[in-house]
């Protein structure tokens, strides 16, 4: 420093020689190479001339969600993020371990997520829905377990995007061995106005009111028959349990539900690879009856308890779906589905009975749908999508309510691969929809509800959806 001081050296200078001269702490860097990143989304911009501010609304009727056809379905995005451990032992271990992370947004005033942000009123929704660890055939044996969070699903219906069967997603643990699978799972929500049995409550603790939670425990047992073929014949069984839960202002008791169900899955042999159909049925009983408003989790409960007890001992849902594509030739395929599906809550009433906390709901809902998609490759990179859906929704003893809706949407497909899964799309969505009396007359849609008593509703947009996993 002495020599610094003689030589007389800019300030700056002397400031980096004493840096050099130091020990220097660094950030952690990340070098890996065994990452991967996936994503899913969709975004465009809609129209419907019928609607104050032309603002594109779906068409599908209130209280079903994507069934009917999710074309006209609202900006959505999805990224993952996932980390592959090695096995250090042995080169020739088959162990093969995820850590996995998804982060989804959506914009909570509808369409335009590239034009919101938290700051913003009814802004973007963040959400975390998987982080969790999962190991496959660990040390090269037929185990594999998962702990944490994950959309635990099997097979969709994609061109309603609904998981008909086995949605399990929620937060817990399970282990699995060949073709049988144990799992158990806890969801609980801090929402009090739900309709379902209340996760939330406040309860005093050394005198000061204090909000708890009480978890539902759902055991779910799978199991897998694989026949000739390749044809599967899945086995699905859950148990629920509630415990009690003392609050200040109500007592609710413990309660439970079971499930049961059946899939067939079939591979069928057609002019080009691909083809199959799946059927399946399954019953819920209890507090074990959800799925409703497009979502087919069980833990969802339906309808209000028995006015008495408090309970949901005699409620039940059952849920039929057939769900086939064909791959008919390099020109042309086929996808379509129908569902049927009833529920019940415990309380006497068909029409409407109070919930938990004396607000009236419906007791009795039905559904049933059929719809079918085209797919037309005029070209490799040229496809046509046309669509015809047909819904009903029955709520207590009210007159059914339908909707026939037909979608038509020229896509251009630039990846030139003639398949249904073939992605990204940039589609032209024209969707045209028509409603009975009832539907009309009760505004029975999110778009009646925007634009009045409609008889038909119109959507027309331009549309992309990517995958990559």
């Amino acid at each position: 420093m002495n020599i610094i001081k003689e030589l007389q050296l800019p300030a700056i200078l002397i400031i980096f020689i004493v840096l050099m001269n130091t020990s220097v702490s660094t950030a952690q860097i990340v070098s890996n190479d065994n990452f991967s990143l996936g994503s899913y989304g969709r975004i465009g911009v809609g129209f419907s001339p019928e609607i104050p501010g032309n603002t594109g609304v779906p068409l599908n009727l209130q209280g079903q969600g994507s069934i009917g056809g999710r074309l006209e379905e609202q900006d959505y995005l999805e990224l993952v993020g996932d980390y592959h451990f090695k096995p250090v032992n042995n080169s020739n271990d088959t162990t093969y371990i995820n850590a996995q992370v998804l982060l989804s947004m959506f914009a909570s005033g509808g369409p335009f997520i590239g034009n919101v942000s938290t700051a913003s009123e009814r802004g973007l929704v963040l959400r975390i829905p998987e982080f969790f660890v999962e190991a496959h055939n660990i040390v090269g044996s037929q185990w594999s377990a998962w702990v944490g969070s994950r959309y635990y699903r099997d097979d969709d219906v994609h061109i309603i995007d609904m998981y008909y069967f086995d949605d399990h997603s929620s937060q817990g643990f399970g282990v699995s061995r060949n073709n049988t699978a144990l799992s158990f799972i806890f969801p609980a929500i801090r929402d009090s106005s739900a309709n379902y049995p209340p996760y939330s409550f406040v309860t005093t603790v050394n005198g000061t009111p204090t909000q708890s939670v009480r978890q539902r425990f759902i055991g779910i047992a799978e199991h897998s028959i694989n026949l000739q073929n390749g044809n599967v014949i899945e086995l699905l069984g859950e148990w629920h349990r509630l415990a009690n839960a003392k609050g200040d202002s109500m007592c609710y008791p413990g309660d439970g539900g079971w499930v049961a169900g059946i899939k067939y899955n079939k591979d069928l042999n057609t002019a080009k690879a691909g083809s199959f159909n799946q059927f399946s049925v399954r019953y819920g009983r209890g507090i074990a009856n959800g799925g409703d408003g497009g979502s087919t989790r069980t833990w969802l409960t339906y309808g209000a308890p028995d006015e008495q007890t408090k309970e949901f001992n005699n409620a039940y849902s059952i849920s039929v779906v057939e769900h086939f594509l064909l791959n008919l030739s390099d020109r042309f395929s086929l996808n379509g589905y129908s569902l049927f599906r009833k529920s019940k809550g415990a309380a006497d009433s068909d029409n409407k009975a109070p919930d938990y906390l004396g607000r009236p709901i419906y007791n009795r809902k039905t559904d049933f749908a059929v719809g079918f998609r085209t797919f037309v490759y005029l070209t490799d990179w040229f496809h046509l999508l046309n669509e015809a859906h047909y819904t009903v929704r029955k709520d207590g003893e009210q007159p059914s309510a339908t909707m026939f809706k037909v979608s038509i949407a020229p896509t251009v497909v630039p990846t030139a691969r003639r398949s249904p899964w073939a992605r990204p799309h940039l589609r032209l969505v024209f969707s045209a929809a028509r409603y009975n009396d009832f539907a009309k007359d009760n505004l029975y849609s999110p778009f009646l509800q925007r634009s009045g008593q409609q008889q038909w509703g119109i959507y027309g947009g331009v549309k992309t959806e990517w995958w990559i996993y």
